[in-house]
């Protein structure tokens, strides 16, 4: 019985160590060699200086085009948009370019139908997970997560659980792959208005937000100069009005909600065309001119 449970206790110890070994050799390669994700982009920046900096979920990915900011109004701009995007997520990648010394003149936050979100962001939480015992400000992303201490602490948790967007396919693949968003600094734009999805706003705002007060708070302490912007939406969305309460939430809040009347420039209810972005992309250039 002795021995069994000895060979047990061998097996056991094997396992760990070669999840721990496995846990070191995916940290280290989706830390220092892989570049793929929108995380690995904005961390790339450090250092750097911009005038203008967008933030905020799909609805700044594929509606703010730098290249057009830049050329319109002679500044250097950058898109931090992330897909699926919340005010959680916006305030941890406020923190982060902090940490990563990102500087900018002014940031852009695009706010909509996610003001009323406590959830993150499926795409940051993946592309956050190999650095989720690198830094504070990102070990305390996960915190509200059931299963922190098994993320945290179990080796190769983390890759296992999300193995169909961290596994080992995955890792390979992205060792050859190039990041998609170095070419348009940010910014990718989507084809085609066969989109036929209608968006629904929420009725009402909810008040004392946890992390929309906690963007503000944070901006207001390290002195940022944020001005927050609701994107266009399809003519057809429905409770548009909750716009409306957005803007009484912002001291400065700029609303192009209804800029873009033709179907033909969205994607689908909720996200313009490429066509439809390098439009907006000039009216949002317009009106940072305009205000100068």
């Amino acid at each position: 019985m002795s021995k069994f449970i000895l060979f047990i206790i061998k097996i056991l110890a094997i396992l760990f160590l070669a999840a721990l070994l496995l846990d070191v050799l995916y940290t280290s390669l989706y830390s220092n060699v892989v570049n793929t994700t929108k995380f690995d982009f904005i961390k790339n920046q450090h250092d750097k200086h911009f005038n203008y900096v967008f933030m905020g979920s799909s609805r700044v990915v594929n509606h703010i085009n730098p290249r057009i900011i830049d050329s319109m109004t002679n500044k250097k701009s950058i898109n931090f948009g992330v897909m699926d995007a919340k005010p959680k997520d916006i305030f941890t990648l406020l923190q982060l370019m902090d940490l990563y010394s990102i500087q900018s003149d002014t940031l852009f936050i695009q706010t909509d139908y996610y003001y009323n979100s406590r959830d993150k962001s499926k795409f940051l939480y993946v592309d956050l997970l190999p650095y989720i015992r690198d830094q504070r400000i990102i070990t305390s992303y996960f915190r509200d997560e059931k299963d922190f201490w098994s993320l945290y602490y179990f080796p190769f948790y983390r890759y296992s659980k999300n193995s169909s967007k961290l596994g080992v396919r995955e890792l390979v693949v992205s060792l050859k792959r190039k990041n998609i968003f170095e070419q348009d600094k940010g910014y990718i734009g989507l084809k085609g208005s066969d989109g036929k999805w209608q968006r629904e706003l929420p009725k009402k705002l909810k008040k004392n937000s946890f992390y929309n007060d906690s963007i503000k708070n944070y901006l207001n302490s390290t002195n940022n100069i944020a001005i927050f912007f609701t994107a266009p939406f399809r003519p057809d969305t429905k409770n548009l009005f909750f716009v409306s309460q957005l803007k009484k939430e912002y001291q400065m809040f700029w609303d192009f909600s209804m800029l873009i009347s033709d179907d033909k420039l969205f994607k689908n209810g909720y996200h313009l065309n490429d066509e439809g972005a390098q439009q907006f992309s000039q009216q949002f250039s317009n009106t940072i001119i305009s205000k100068q």
